[in-house]
């Protein structure tokens, strides 16, 4: 049976963690030996170990309390966050940390081969003193990664060019575990930093050598526009009729699963339009569909999320037959966006390996100059330098070119990766009021002289993590395209094309059928060519099918995200026309008419149940009509359904 893999990521902005602490003195465990100084030719260096001053840890459950110089620092990948200060290293004038890694004592660390440990930088004071989760210090960038060891001595290499600021000034470092929800137990002693250093004329010029993107490779023009695939929910799971194949099942379905999701109402509420079974490789013929889906309204391409590196997984599979797919249509491309979240234990050899055998495709997007483009999606969960050493052993091993262009969930991280990136982008947002407040990122990585990547969304709505953001009907559509076009960002990912776990698909489905990419179209076109192109003319009807209050019948409810636009009940018309017309919208058996200018056209109404009628006429002729299909019910559900549902004339 297929595994529920959707829904298992939260994908959102990181927020910064406030505090103002003052700084601790600080002791070292042995002495530093005299420097050895080399020239700028050649890099010699000495070592030297510096000793923990100070270590807590915080606790998610427990806000308040306060656990600082404990014998088992304890951490995880959400609860638990065990902290570590050091005293500044000593440098003598001249002189540069060439190497950096921290070294932890692991007590005891349950199922050790999942998941990573990683180190990030802490950016605001912290004196050893009291430190409880409410006032956890902000946090920087990863330094570091390693993979878990069941017991005994750790070593966790840091990228030296990064930490090296942190380092030199006094460190304050955050330990947590990525991949894995599961407890890891450190010893107090010995946690040490474990450093080389040399001459700093030498140490630049090492660094200087490591591979990096120049303004000259970063060639990506045109303007593209992808969308972001999710190879668990392909067009049809098992080949089966709509109505009883897995998603209708099981994903829809309360009780599917065994009922594993009947506390939230089931897994998912929308999927991919049904169709009739199929003979032969039926998942080649669904990707062969769903790149004609997308060629059809002006994408041009997927970026595709690697999940997994194991050639025999469903997922890998269908990320093959989906570049199969697209090198078979043409003038269509696949971004390789391999999933740090879900590959954080993987070595910088399994990902070069990997990468370089999907690049073998003819369909993998590419650089004028050849340089296959590689996106990881939570980029920040690896170092530069592990890219670095990454894209080297692509180079070295495979001859293959690639250009890195970070996908982070944190944005602020770019300055740390401009050196190894020809760009950066963001995973975005999901609602009005945080698209128009975001931050100008397309500036600040054109400040850096890099291209960014900005994301496009439609909604967010995620039963099984109870919560969803209010999207205005297309306002978040609107608002997020809007931004992309005003900042003149260099391309557009659109998130996602098929997630429906977080309900943010854009791929024909049959809550909203082609509407949403139909008016997607528009500013697609907009953002391409600077003026928007109505091609048919067309009327769209987006409402739910219930209100943001209706009463659910279960314990599970959705609460809006913090920070989210306020929710509204609305019936929106949207016309795109090529002239002024005169609309009449039927509701709750009223009509009420008005006149819609040429191009494109909002209107909004009360939400009211049952199915709605909007009709477009000039000089006594009718231009567009659709009713919706999708009634709607203010009565108790069985199944809370706060997503968006659309119909539109052009289908």
């Amino acid at each position: 049976m297929p595994p529920t893999l959707g829904g298992t990521r939260i994908r959102r902005s990181l927020t910064a963690f406030a505090s103002a602490l003052a700084v601790l003195t600080l002791t070292f465990v042995g002495a530093l030996p005299t420097a050895t100084r080399s020239s700028a030719a050649t890099l010699v260096t000495r070592n030297t170990n510096v000793g923990v001053a100070a270590n807590a840890y915080t606790d998610s459950k427990h806000r308040k309390t306060s656990h600082r110089n404990v014998s088992t620092p304890k951490l995880d990948k959400s609860r638990y966050a065990s902290y570590f200060a050091f005293p500044a290293v000593p440098l003598n004038p001249g002189e540069a940390i060439s190497r950096a890694a921290v070294v932890v004592n692991i007590r005891k660390a349950t199922k050790p081969s999942q998941g990573v440990l990683k180190v990030r930088a802490v950016t605001s004071g912290w004196n050893g003193g009291k430190l409880s989760y409410k006032n956890r210090p902000k946090l920087g960038p990863v330094l570091g990664t390693a993979r878990i060891k069941a017991k005994g001595l750790l070593t966790i290499t840091l990228d030296a060019k990064v930490a090296a600021p942190y380092l030199a000034k006094g460190a304050r470092l955050q330990i947590t575990r990525t991949g894995s929800k599961y407890l890891v137990k450190l010893a107090s002693k010995p946690t040490y930093l474990k450093l080389s250093i040399g001459d700093a004329q030498a140490v630049a010029s090492e660094q200087a050598k490591q591979p990096q993107q120049t303004a000259a490779d970063a060639k990506i023009t045109g303007k593209p526009v992808f969308a972001h695939y999710f190879p668990p929910y392909p067009i049809s799971l098992d080949n089966q009729l709509g109505t009883k194949d897995y998603y209708a099942v099981n994903y829809l379905s309360p009780t599917g699963e065994n009922s594993k999701f009947a506390w939230c109402g089931g897994l998912l509420r929308d999927r991919p339009l049904t169709r009739s079974p199929l003979s032969g490789d039926f998942w080649l013929a669904d990707l062969r569909t769903e790149v004609a889906q997308a060629k059809k309204a002006g994408l041009s391409g997927f970026a595709v999320d690697i999940l997994t590196f194991n050639t025999s997984d469903r997922n890998w599979v269908l990320v093959e037959k989906l570049l199969q797919a697209a090198q078979e249509a043409g003038d269509f491309k696949i971004m390789l966006q391999p999933d740090m979240s879900a590959l954080s234990g993987v070595s910088t050899t399994q990902f070069a390996t990997a990468i370089a055998s999907l690049a073998k495709y003819g369909s993998a997007y590419r650089l004028g100059s050849g340089a296959v483009v590689v996106s990881p999606f939570l980029a920040e969960n690896k170092t530069p330098s592990w890219y670095s050493d990454a894209l080297a052993k692509l180079k070295s091993t495979h001859k293959v070119s690639v250009a890195l262009l970070p996908l982070f969930l944190d944005a602020s991280n770019m300055n740390s990766y401009k050196d190894v990136s020809i760009g950066f982008g963001n995973w975005g947002v999901r609602n009005v009021a945080a698209a128009t407040t975001w931050p100008n990122w397309t500036s600040k990585a054109h400040a850096l002289g890099k291209m960014w990547m900005e994301p496009v969304s439609v909604q967010d709505v995620r039963p099984n993590q109870s919560i969803y953001d209010e999207a205005s009907n297309t306002g978040t559509l609107a608002a997020t395209w809007n931004r992309a076009i005003s900042q003149g960002a260099d391309l557009v990912l659109l998130t996602t094309w098929n997630d429906y776990s977080e309900s943010t698909s854009f791929a024909p489905s049959s809550d909203h059928g082609w509407a949403f990419l139909n008016l997607n179209r528009y500013f697609v076109k907009k953002f391409q060519t600077g003026s928007g192109q109505i091609g048919t003319e067309q009327v769209i009807i987006s409402h739910r099918i219930q209100r943001a209050t209706t009463a659910v019948s279960y314990s599970g409810t959705m609460k809006l995200r913090s920070g989210s636009t306020a929710a509204r009940d609305k019936i929106e018309v949207v016309t795109m026309l090529a002239a002024a017309s005169t609309v009449s919208v039927v509701i709750a058996g009223e009509t009420h008419t008005y006149q819609a200018a040429a191009g494109l056209y909002t209107k909004l109404f009360d939400l009211q149940a049952g199915t709605f009628t909007a009709t477009v006429t000039r000089s006594g002729a009718t231009v567009a009509t659709v009713t919706t299909k999708d009634a709607v019910s203010f009565a108790t559900t069985a199944q809370q359904d706060l997503s968006y549902h659309a119909v539109t004339s052009d289908r």
